[in-house]
Order: C-alpha cells, then structure tokens, then sequence
C-alpha cells in the first residue's frame, strides 16, 4: 500500500480551507475615542461624534474591528479586543484585510449546520499541537464570551485562493483541554465549543422578567410593560359571563353583586 502523500507537498489536492477569526474581548467597559492607545486593538461600541476611519477603521460601523494608528476626538466608544486568526490551509492567506495563520491539519472544525431559515446551531474549533508555554496563555485569556467567525475558502488547481463564504458566526460557550504526553513532551488540544446567535439570545430571552426595568434592558424605548405594576392588584375572570355595570362608588353594591353572579356561573360549568 502506498504511504499517502503529504498536504504540504502536494497543494493542488486541496481544493477548500477553514479560516477561523477569534475576537477576544478584554474588557465590558468602553474606551473613549479620546484614550484610545496608539497600536492596540478596538471593536467600535458606539460611533458618537467620531471619525474612526481617521485612526485607523475601514468604516464608522459599530462592530468594526481595528488597530489604532493614533488618539480619535469626539463622544464615541471602543471595545478593547485581542483578535487572533488561523486556518486550516498550508499557507498565508489574507480576506478581508485579515491576514490568516496558516496551521494546516493542527486545526480542525466541526459541521456548521446551514438551513434555509435562521436557526439554533453549535460547532466546534480544535487546536492541536500547543505545547505547554502556550497553553498557560490560554488558561490565562477570557476566551469564553468571545466572538468567533468562521469563513470557508475555496481553491483552484493551482492552489489560489479565489472565493470565500462566511459560514458561521457565533460566541464561545466554553473550552476543554486534552493532554497528552510522550516521554518529556506535553502536547495539549483546546476545543471551543461555540452557539450560534440565535441560540445565545434564545437563552438570554428565557431569563427575562415581565416588568419595565427588565424589558428595557433588552429594548430601552419598549414602553409594553409600564403599566404592569398598575395591573398588579386587578382581578380578572377570564373566561366568565359577561355583565354591564358601573363600579364607581355609588354602584359598588351591583358591582358586588354583579362579581358574584359571575362566581355562581363559574360554578355551575361542567
């Protein structure tokens, strides 16, 4: 039998890769365009006053990733990020601006699941090969919470890259680490365990309480539950006869009757 031919020698039998985009929230807490550090990395959190394609963004659109190359002016804010990206090809490859590590058969990525409409769905990333100065890293970097995105190229014969497709995007739920160790060498393996969006807002949503403090948190302009606490101590008979009749304070006395006329009927139902 013949010994299968290395990847790296043999680059026109790959014909796709997986390029995984990382993005590593430090902090909850914005940074204002006006103490930005010069070099280090931002997601754009509120776009205020400020011009951030003069510091260093492709575009003014929250959620853009960038490096800053000097202090912004204005009102808005900035996440402080770590972004680190790898693929499984054999070689630099750079989209969309990113330049991706090339990592080989180190990474691996599970099935990403694609219907027509919008659904729950998980995956997974896998690195292997981490010795054990990197993982101390690892262990210490916030790696759950964070943003990962993973984007599927396409190559032709001659091993270029010439189309892309954007097939997951997600939120780390969580990591595991497999050692394994062969005589004085400790290799370790990280597995991230990533949620579509939609399953991290279904999760967020069931938590949700029926009053105004709680709804606002989702939607500050929901105005739908105000009135709860008005409502609070009403009495309702859904379902019951219904009746006509004033319950002012000079018909309390039909409004009274009229509630237990409501109560023997309810008594009555099979």
């Amino acid at each position: 039998m013949e010994n299968i031919p290395a990847v790296a020698n043999n680059k026109a039998l790959v014909n796709s890769a997986e390029f995984v985009r990382l993005t590593i929230y430090d902090t909850i807490t914005a940074t204002g365009a006006t103490a930005l550090t010069v070099g280090d990395a931002y997601e754009i959190k509120t776009t205020g006053t400020t011009n951030w394609t003069s510091i260093g963004a492709t575009s003014n659109t929250v959620g853009t990733v960038f490096l800053a190359n000097s202090v912004g002016t204005g009102n808005g804010s900035a996440l402080p990020v770590e972004v680190h990206t790898f693929s499984s090809a054999y070689q630099f490859e750079t989209i969309n601006g990113q330049e991706y590590t090339p990592l080989g058969g180190l990474l691996g990525v599970g099935q990403q699941q694609r219907d027509m409409r919008i659904t729950s769905a998980d995956t997974s990333v896998s690195l292997s090969g981490i010795d054990g100065n990197n993982i101390v890293m690892v262990l210490d970097t916030k790696i759950r919470g964070s943003k990962i995105e993973i984007t599927r190229g396409f190559y032709n014969n001659n091993y270029a890259l010439t189309s892309t497709a954007q097939r997951f995007t997600g939120i780390v739920t969580g990591y595991a680490i497999s050692e394994d160790r062969q005589e004085n060498d400790d290799n370790f393996t990280i597995t991230l365990n990533a949620s579509s969006y939609k399953s991290v807002l279904e999760n967020r949503v069931a938590g949700r309480k029926t009053n105004s403090v709680s709804w606002k948190e989702f939607s500050p302009t929901d105005t739908s539950m105000d009135q709860i606490y008005s409502l609070a101590d009403q009495w309702f008979d859904f379902g019951g006869k219904p009746f006509t009749g004033a319950t002012t304070s000079s018909t309390a006395a039909s409004a009274g009757s009229a509630k237990a006329e409501q109560q023997a009927y309810v008594q009555e139902q099979p």
